[in-house]
């Protein structure tokens, strides 16, 4: 029989030493890339949160201008064919091609995308899960309906804006109680994704941002009611994102309310010049729901295993 080397146990000993290294090595570089996809995170939360609060002082601008040279129709920027929409005819001309039309279309698709991640989510079954999809689905749709209720011109039960109304004091009182039933339950579903759905805060901060809400909208006049919502919700959402450990608020998510914040923006200030050319508010809706779907579980499950998988 050959003589067992005495060297072969110190090669079987360096070799441990060497794949325990590798390994240690291995955790502390996928240790140091989650720290870093944090830290991007947080920035681009930041990032929103101060385009936010932009938005919100432009559009107390042009509350304080009445919108006037604005190119705004009752708050939105819409864009038409084969006529732009205008204060004289509203959507008269364009019924069938606008930019409430075309965002009631993108957000019923994009509630039929978010269902369908809901379908293949494979922890559909969970009570939290589907509550959450739910949630994320209402917020995509009631949106929609918003857009096609501010054109519709069919049913006489409803009031007709028809894009634009100088006279909206028939529906002010019915819309207050919408609008803030609608804030409240906005800001519900962003602060219990956000921080939990048992958490005090989460219900008293609903009831102080709808109060702060309705207030702060009270005399920006009927048709600046929905963008003020909107514009004021945006920097509750990037607080949330900055201070929230929840995965749901990924940098996805907050890479993209960057972007429909910019076009808020663009929408208040540059109307006329930059968006209406291009198809008006639609972008707005576009880019915030492509956020929404971004948050839903499905989704978010599959960005954490490519993390762990990288």
């Amino acid at each position: 029989m050959q003589a067992h080397q005495p060297w072969t146990g110190s090669l079987h000993h360096l070799e441990e030493i060497l794949l325990g290294s590798c390994s240690a090595t291995k955790l502390k570089v996928k240790a140091t890339h989650i720290m870093l996809l944090e830290r991007t995170n947080k920035l681009t939360w930041g990032v929103a949160l101060l385009l936010s609060l932009c938005y919100a002082y432009i559009f107390f601008q042009v509350v304080r201008s009445k919108g006037e040279g604005s190119g705004l129709l009752f708050g939105f920027c819409v864009a038409g064919l084969p006529e732009t929409p205008d204060e004289d005819v509203g959507c008269a001309n364009c019924p069938y091609i606008n930019s409430h039309v075309a965002a009631f279309v993108v957000d019923v698709f994009l509630t039929a995308v978010t269902a369908y991640y809901w379908y293949k989510d494979p922890q559909k079954g969970g009570f939290m899960t589907n509550i959450v999809y739910l949630a994320l689905g209402f917020i995509i749709l009631i949106h929609g309906l918003l857009h096609w209720f501010l054109q519709q011109t069919t049913f006489d039960f409803l009031p007709k804006i028809n894009c634009y109304r100088a006279d909206t004091s028939d529906i002010e009182e019915f819309g207050y109680i919408i609008f803030g039933t609608f804030s409240f339950l906005l800001s519900l579903i962003i602060l219990s994704i956000g921080f939990g759905v048992k958490k005090w805060f989460t219900w008293v901060g609903s009831v102080i941002f709808t109060i702060a809400v309705v207030v702060l909208t009270q005399d920006t006049g009927g048709e600046l009611i929905l963008p003020g919502l909107f514009c004021i919700v945006h920097p509750l959402s990037c607080f949330t994102g900055l201070f929230t450990k929840e995965p749901l608020f990924n940098t996805k998510v907050a890479t993209l309310f960057v972007i429909c914040t910019a076009v808020g923006i663009l929408e208040l200030s540059s109307c006329n010049n930059i968006l209406r050319p291009y198809g008006g508010h639609v972008w707005y809706d576009i880019t915030l729901h492509l956020a929404v779907v971004s948050a839903t579980p499905y989704i978010t499950n599959q960005g954490k295993k490519k993390i762990h998988e990288d």
